[in-house]
Formats: structure tokens, sequence, C-alpha cells
């Protein structure tokens, strides 16, 4: 009896050992296990974004939506800060190169001083897309942007439609920005025909405030009073309109910008500015994520989807991807920018 259940436990224990041997996953070999690795984990885009400076309230904006989307996207993203300088900005794009990302986004701080940079991103096989501001005179892949055309042209026509004085003042942005160059395009396509002089165009370097403040300082001072004041952004109106108020201008000056940043919107609401242009920028930020995780991908930025136009940067006609900007006041201001979430209510009432 004892020998019948010393052989049924053997039988039992075989049986046990033969299913677990049979269940056992095969030993792979490194080769196996390396391609294994490669199937289960696709390769993850690496995304540089070099800015000239993040000092602006519209530019950390950008960096963080873009920032989001990319990663909600699985993609990677590393950012460089030029501190608004050209040599460090050309640096910071080696920088990313080293890094091995697949695409660099760049906002320049000056639009024709790249070519080297960007000449090494091309040697890498490394896509280069333009953000918001052209990047002149070498091989870019992709130019996203607001229409700086049509911002040019809007603020033309809105200033025209509110007041019927003549003597007009620019007071821009930095020259070598060349989105001034296409505002300045546009907007003489809409005073063309217009008995409408424009005294002076004022270009304000590095987009430094204290420039345009102190220049409409001066203009005061010389009483010279402007009739009309078109600015390059709504910073700069706000650095006009303190020269304005400190100098005992008790009475209103038709005054624009654009980017409709906290303060542009609420100098609207207070009636000291009469309209700013609203440029998408959550929408322009996100888009670019993902057409740069796309040509990452793919290589090709003519076969995007909603890039159907092409820009001469002076070396090349380059793919573009538009977003039109908007005209907003005070008839428009709660849709536009508060409904949309651009700023909350109690940002822009405070």
């Amino acid at each position: 009896m004892k020998v019948k259940k010393l052989i049924y436990a053997g039988l039992i224990f075989s049986l046990l050992l033969s299913l677990n041997s049979c269940s056992k996953r095969p030993q792979l070999s490194l080769n196996q296990k390396a391609a294994e690795k490669n199937v289960s984990r696709p390769h993850r885009i690496k995304i540089g974004f070099s800015i000239d400076t993040l000092a602006m309230e519209r530019w950390q904006r950008d960096v963080d939506v873009f920032m989001n989307k990319a990663n909600e996207l699985g993609a990677e993203v590393i950012v460089q800060n030029a501190g608004n300088n050209i040599d460090e900005q050309n640096r910071q794009i080696h920088y990313l190169g080293e890094k091995d990302v697949d695409v660099v986004v760049i906002v320049p701080k000056e639009a024709d001083k790249l070519t080297t940079s960007i000449q090494y991103l091309k040697s890498k096989n490394i896509s280069v897309v333009s953000y918001d501001r052209l990047i002149r005179n070498c091989d870019v892949d992709l130019y996203i942007t607001v229409d700086c055309y049509e911002v040019g042209r809007l603020m033309a026509r809105g200033l025209m439609e509110r007041t019927s004085k003549r003597r007009w003042h620019c007071i821009l942005g930095a020259k070598e920005d060349f989105n001034m160059t296409m505002l300045t395009t546009g907007l003489r396509q809409a005073l063309l025909g217009q008995n409408i002089n424009i005294e002076n165009v004022f270009y304000t370097d590095n987009w430094n405030y204290d420039l345009s403040y102190q220049y409409m300082q001066n203009l005061l001072a010389s009483k010279k009073v402007p009739e009309v004041i078109l600015c390059g952004n709504d910073a700069i109106a706000s650095s006009v309109l303190q020269a304005m108020r400190e100098y005992g201008i008790n009475y209103h000056v038709p005054i624009c910008g654009q980017d409709a940043d906290i303060a542009g919107c609420q100098n609207v609401l207070k009636g000291t500015q009469d309209f700013t242009i609203f440029k998408p920028i959550t929408d322009l930020a996100a888009n670019a994520a993902e057409l740069a995780v796309q040509l990452g991908r793919s290589k090709d930025a003519a076969s995007l989807p909603g890039v159907s136009e092409k820009i001469n940067n002076g070396e090349k006609d380059v793919p573009v991807f538009w977003l039109e900007p908007t005209l907003v006041d005070k008839t428009n201001i709660e849709e536009i920018i508060i409904n949309s979430g651009f700023h909350s209510k109690s940002e822009i009432y405070q």
C-alpha cells in the first residue's frame, strides 16, 4: 500500500514539473531582447525650443502651452532662453544640436543672424521651425505665425474708423524683428490712397520699453504731440501712455497695440487705448507643438495639415502655417479674451 502511494505521489510530482516547465517563457537572446525593446518602446520625439527672451508676458505663455501640448503628445522638450542676446542664442542652438533633438523650434532674436547655427542643425538632419518670427536667409523647414501683414492692416483700418486725424506716429518694436517689417507692409497696404501722413517710424531697440517711453517724452518736450499713435505691442503702448500721463496730456490720443496682454486689455477698458490686436497665442503654441512632433517623424513640412502657402525668406520658399488675428475693443473683449479663457475676468477687471 505504501509502495502504491509513493508511486502515485511520484507521478503527481512529475506532472507538476512538466506543467511548470511548459509555462516558463523561453530564454531570449541578447538580439531578441533588443528587438523586443525597440518594438515596445518607439522613438520618443525630442524637441529643442530656442527663445530669445522670456521677459515678456506673452512668451512665458507660449512656452508653457507648447511644453504642455508636446508632453501630452509624448514628446520631450528642452527649452533654452537666450536672454535677449544673439550670440547666446547661437551657442544655445548648437547645444540643442548636440543633444540629438529631432526638431528645433526657434523664436529668433535677430532674423538674419542664425545662418551658421541652422546650417549646423541641417548637417545633423535636424528640422527647423521658425516660430512667430521669420528666420531669414537660411534653410528653414516651416514657419508658423499669426499673419503679421493682417495685423498691420487691422491696425490701420481700426484707427481710420476711430479718427479722422492725419498725423500718425509709429512706435514699433525691434527693427531686426521681421514681424515689424511685415506689420509696416500691411499698414502701408491699408493706407494706400488715404490722405494720411506717417510723420515718423521709431524702432525700439531690443523691445526695450524704456526707449519707447523716452522717445515719447522727447516728442512731448519738443511740443510734437502725435495725433495718432500705432504701437508695436501693448507694452510699448503702456510706456507711451505713461509718458503722456506724466506730461499732463489730458485729452485722448488714438492709440493701439497688439498681443492683448493684461495691461493692454485694462487700458482698452479704461478707454486710454482704443484697441489691441489679439493674436491667438494658445492656438499658435499648441499647433506649433503638434506640427513639430509630426515634422520630427515625417521630415516633410509641405505635407503637414494646414500648411498650404509659402513665404520667401531670402533663401527659399518656406511652407507656412498662418493663424488669423482679431481686433479687440470694448465691444468684444469679453467674447474674445474672457470667454476664450485667454485672460480671466478678475485679471483684467482688477
